[in-house]
């Protein structure tokens, strides 16, 4: 008993020093971590108590008379201030000799570009020494000399006055434009040339140190200042990361040892209680030895159990057992063997799905890769809101757009197209749709009726055989708009272009003729025209958006409830507009399966201003509803 419980203590005190062992480790790298973690703060303030210290030098024109006369001081200490930060980064990337010569690097450019910085500002000066302290000794003479031309000196001091403090180019070209007047009329004093000189070199100077759109010393400055402040906060996030990894480390490793620990209890008190129920682990022994000898125990029954009805329950169980034994042996056999042909099916099932998931999931990334592209509509359009959602990963709807320059004016053409079906087959469809409509922009055609009669005869000509004719096909609206008259040329197969004007909606219809094979007598589409006005809103949808059904009611969305919104909330911006319609779509559809392939646009179109252009366009087949 006694030595039962030495082993249990001692196995659960082994646990526990190795728990200690391993909460001090990782305490003691996290602590690391940390220290790290605070030389880097002190780092990044040094570093921006740094920057904002030149910032205040360069900005405050004051302060260049004091770095014209004490240049080497201000030099001295820029440098004492690198030599800090200098010893600061060495100190927290001494592990990290490639980081550390990155940033030193950096910080050696930074620390050339403020010497540069500070010897142009000492060259400028302020009022007393400088380019600008030798300018005004000039005029103060002038001043003195010619008092008879105040007024003219005066304005000159004001434009003077004005470059310096704003830096405006339109006060140096007005001081030059007076001075050169004043040659012109040939009382002109001869100081003023000298006085012009040092202007210009002031002028320079600005430039050189200020102007933005050059890669000049103040711009590298702030680029190599932002690029080790961004890398400074980059490692900081690294090091944030690595400390949380040493806490879950830790966190995991305490769950681990505390489960061996309370393993370890269990185990030990089942230990103790075997020991203290030895009579029945005897007898349990004897009845084990009586089964495997077939009844010839290699001892007497009599000594090995008891001769009451204990043992005459256990001689019964023991025949019991052999029989419920064999069978159970031969059932765990059978579902061994159903077992391990369904396991095998279930892992060649799995692979199978997993190899289709991926596959989808690299087709889905094709498609939207085919797609328009956020940029490209951000440049023909104001704002552009686009809810695109393929019912399985991949989808029939597409969105197409191109940009085209005719007789001098800027043209888009913009199309959304619903193929047959969803899925892999509607996603190849709507590839086959944006590829014929490039190769016909190619070609040249440039109206919407155009482009919808020869999409129809060349997808006809695709799908379909001299043995079979598919019905396959796709909804699909074009519109065409001059950016800078706003006529806007719309056409369209199954499928409408709304336009919210005010409380508004006009509906341009398309023809009732799909892309694909028809029973129909069909010749050509024809094509409407609208001239837009400012804050007109272009609306894009396909049959998923109104044939969703909704949770609750078991109803389609429907082109009434639509309208019905956009009319009521037209006189919002395009993201309110928006805003409210995914939320009542959504809200519609709930929990509920999503129907079809569903797209929903609203574009607002980005006008070209021209003078003196107006044009009146009639619409043909628009419809009117508030």
């Amino acid at each position: 008993m006694k030595k039962s419980l030495v082993v249990v203590l001692g196995g659960f005190g082994l646990v526990l020093l190795v728990f200690a062992s391993m909460s001090w480790y990782f305490n003691q790298k996290m602590h690391e971590k940390q220290a790290l973690l605070v030389k880097l703060d002190n780092l990044s303030t040094q570093i921006q108590d740094h920057k904002d210290w030149m910032d205040h030098l360069t900005n405050q024109r004051f302060w260049y008379d004091s770095i014209a006369k004490n240049e080497n001081e201000y030099r001295r200490k820029n440098s004492f201030a690198h030599e800090l930060i200098r010893q600061d980064l060495t100190a927290v990337f001494s592990s990290n000799k490639k980081v550390e010569r990155e940033l030193l690097m950096t910080l050696d450019d930074i620390l050339l570009t403020e010497d540069r910085i500070l010897n142009d500002i000492a060259k400028i000066g302020f009022k007393e020494f400088g380019y600008i302290g030798k300018m005004r000794e000039v005029i103060h003479s002038v001043e003195e000399k010619f008092p008879q031309f105040d007024e003219q000196i005066l304005s000159l001091r004001r434009h003077e006055k004005d470059y310096i403090m704003r830096n405006d180019e339109n006060y140096a070209q007005s001081l030059h434009e007076e001075i050169a007047n004043w040659q012109a009329r040939g009382n002109c004093p001869d100081e003023l040339a000298q006085y012009l000189q040092y202007f210009d070199s002031v002028r320079n100077r600005i430039q050189v140190l200020f102007a933005i759109p050059n890669r000049n010393h103040y711009s590298m400055w702030s680029i190599n200042m932002s690029s080790i402040q961004s890398n400074l906060r980059r490692i900081r996030g690294e090091f944030i990361r690595e400390s949380y990894a040493l806490s879950n480390d830790s966190l995991t490793m305490q769950y681990i040892i505390s489960g061996i620990a309370f393993l370890a209890l269990i185990f030990g008190s089942v230990y103790i209680v075997r020991n203290i129920t030895i009579q029945v682990s005897r007898l349990q022994r004897s009845m084990n030895e009586f089964i495997s000898s077939n009844y010839q125990a290699y001892e007497s029954i009599s000594h090995q159990l008891p001769k009451n009805e204990i043992g005459q329950i256990s001689i019964q169980f023991l025949k019991m057992a052999r029989k419920i034994k064999w069978d159970v042996h031969l059932l765990e056999d059978r579902v061994l063997r159903r077992t391990t042909a369904l396991q095998e099916k279930n892992i060649q099932l799995e692979k199978q799905h997993t190899e289709m998931m991926d596959s989808l999931r690299y087709a889905q990334k094709l498609q939207e890769s085919l797609l328009v592209s956020r940029k490209q509509l951000a440049q023909h359009f104001e704002q552009a809101y686009v809810h695109y959602t393929p019912k399985n990963l991949v989808g029939g709807d597409f969105y197409w757009m191109k940009g085209f320059r005719e007789n001098g004016v800027e043209k888009i053409l913009f199309a959304l197209a619903d193929c047959t079906g969803h899925g892999v087959p509607g996603a190849l469809l709507s590839v086959l749709g944006m590829n014929t409509l490039d190769e016909l922009f190619a070609d040249g055609i440039r109206k919407p009726n155009e482009l919808l009669d020869s999409l129809r005869k060349t997808i006809l000509r695709r799908i379909s055989s001299d043995e079979e004719q598919r019905m396959d096909g796709m909804d699909i609206a074009i519109f065409c708009l001059d950016k800078r008259t706003r006529e806007l040329s719309f056409s369209g197969a199954q499928m409408p272009l709304w336009i919210v004007r005010d409380s508004e909606v006009i509906e341009l219809n398309g023809e009732r003729v799909p892309i694909g094979f028809t029973y129909m007598n069909h010749l050509e589409f024809k094509s409407q025209q609208l001239i837009l006005e400012e804050d007109d809103k272009l609306i894009f949808f396909t049959d998923g958006m109104v044939d969703q059904f909704g949770m609750e009611s078991n109803k389609k969305f429907g082109k009434k409830q639509l309208r019905y919104l956009l009319s009521r909330s037209s006189n919002q911006n395009g993201s309110v507009l928006y805003n409210r319609l995914m939320n009542q779509f959504s809200f519609w559809k709930g929990e509920g399966e999503q129907t079809d392939d569903c797209t929903f646009m609203i574009l607002e179109p980005k006008f070209v201003k021209a003078r003196n252009v107006k044009i009146e366009v009639p619409v043909s087949n628009g419809k009117v509803e508030a």
